[in-house]
């Protein structure tokens, strides 16, 4: 025992209210997201522009402009210029040791203190203290080895030291009418894009593929929210695309709020408490969606350049995936997370949906070998979701922190809500006992007995 205690690192940490716990474990270390921009050599870019939005009938206006932007894409040249925006939050989980006579006692006041709501500070055996976020842990007491030992697993999460300055509703705003300028941006993409057709054979390419690419939105939707927008569709789908192109995009960037808006509350009165998967999988429908829109023809190939048709079809399909990935990450705002792991889950799904899109972009518009052609995306895409993952993990702390316990006896149901949801319990014990049940799915067996050895999940 000596020779195990002595391999063991020193690992502090402090809890929201201010105690410190020196902790023991055999090894730490985390894992880290960089994250940053590359800004390419400012490239020479025309614009056309014809719209007819907002003016009155038989008005319309154009304009040419010639400008010099900064493209922004992932790191894949050497010759870019990396704009360093941080590191992500580092992810840390350890096995953290209580042996000896007294280690229920120690690690019972160190379960407690993991269930404080707040942000607390985490000390590794090297490095600098940082401040983290609890999102669960899981209890443990040996059955066999080691009986005069717990072992309880916590997964920390890196957050801001200190919170936004800004009120909840004033970022929520904040965000919500970045959106708005987003898709009125993306669908005048898709307008500007259309009208600059000369070529018939080009036009008749480009409906072709407006086509297509609504008809995988409309299959798409029902899996994304479980909820048929078939007729919405329908009505979109017979309007002329090629005239009626900026409204027709203006009508899906209003679809896809309504359908997120949906997954969400279907999450949110879902009987599966399977958390954070429960929630993970309803990106499935969207992830699917954005996927779609990766279509054969304008995946890479070798020593191939874009065809006039290639890039007329590329804009066309970002403008589509990231009005999507804009109206999911707004419908994030306004769910009821309940566990501080959900929260960070979603939040980190959305960030991989953009990224798997973005990424997708930037490969491809490497292909684009006129200057006239140059795509240069939305940097708002980029900015409403970190906004609003960030938003999501910033008030991710104040949730509820998932534990998990191994019985070490024989329970019933009722005895582990007293022992653990003991204030509710007193006020509705039937309500208790429910959640209690349906957050563990619990058989009909375990109704009246919970089994020595039961993994049980108490949300506190």
């Amino acid at each position: 025992m000596a020779i195990f205690e002595d391999s063991m690192q020193d690992v502090m940490w402090t809890a929201p209210d201010g105690t410190s716990f020196i902790i023991k474990t055999l090894s730490s270390g985390y894992s880290q997201k960089h994250i940053g921009e590359v800004k390419e050599n400012p490239r020479t870019s025309v614009s056309h522009s014809t719209s007819t939005k907002g003016a009155k009938k038989g008005n319309s206006s154009s304009s040419s402009s010639v400008s010099t932007s900064s493209s922004k894409k992932r790191v894949g040249d050497s010759n870019d210029t990396f704009t360093d925006l941080g590191i992500g939050g580092r992810d840390v989980t350890l096995d953290c040791y209580f042996i000896g006579d007294n280690h229920y006692s120690e690690s019972n006041a160190f379960r407690k203190a993991l269930c404080q709501i707040g942000k607390s500070k985490l000390q590794l055996a090297y490095g600098e203290e940082f401040t983290v976020n609890v999102l669960n842990f899981e209890v443990k007491n040996s059955l066999v080895e080691r009986i005069n030992s717990t072992i309880i697993t916590v997964n920390w999460h890196e957050t801001s030291p200190s919170t936004y300055p800004k009120s909840e509703k004033s970022k929520q705003k904040e965000i919500k009418s970045t959106v708005a300028k987003t898709k009125e941006n993306l669908a005048s993409t898709v307008e500007e894009t259309a009208k600059s057709i000369q070529s018939p054979s080009r036009l008749a390419s480009f409906t072709n593929k407006f086509q297509g690419a609504l008809t995988k939105v409309s299959n798409a939707l029902d899996t994304a929210s479980n909820v048929s927008l078939n007729s919405i569709m329908s009505d979109i789908m017979g309007q002329d695309l090629i005239s009626n192109s900026f409204t027709i995009t203006s009508q899906l960037g209003v679809i896809f709020q309504k359908a997120a808006n949906l997954t969400n509350q279907t999450k949110n009165i879902g009987n599966s408490f399977d958390l954070p998967s429960s929630y993970s999988s309803l990106f499935g429908g969207w992830q699917a969606l954005v996927n779609s829109l990766k279509t054969d023809s304008l995946k890479s190939t070798i020593s191939s350049n874009y065809t006039p048709e290639q890039v007329d079809e590329l804009k066309l399909n970002d403008s589509i995936a990231s009005s999507a990935i804009v109206s999911v990450a707004e419908s994030l705002l306004n769910t009821n997370f309940e566990t501080r792991a959900e929260a960070v889950e979603a939040a980190k799904s959305i960030v991989d949906l953009n990224d798997s899109w973005s990424d997708f972009v930037d490969e491809e518009s490497s292909r684009i070998v006129d200057l006239g052609d140059a795509f240069i995306r939305d940097e708002n895409v980029l900015d409403v979701v970190l906004k609003a993952a960030n938003e999501i993990l910033d008030r991710s702390y104040k949730l509820k922190v998932e534990q998990k316990i191994t019985l070490s006896e024989d329970k019933t149901p009722i005895e582990l809500a007293y022992e653990f949801y003991n204030e509710s319990f007193r006020e509705n014990p039937d309500s208790t006992l429910d959640y209690l049940i349906r957050t563990n799915n619990f058989t009909d067996d375990e109704f009246f007995l919970i089994p020595r050895g039961r993994e049980v999940k108490i949300y506190i």
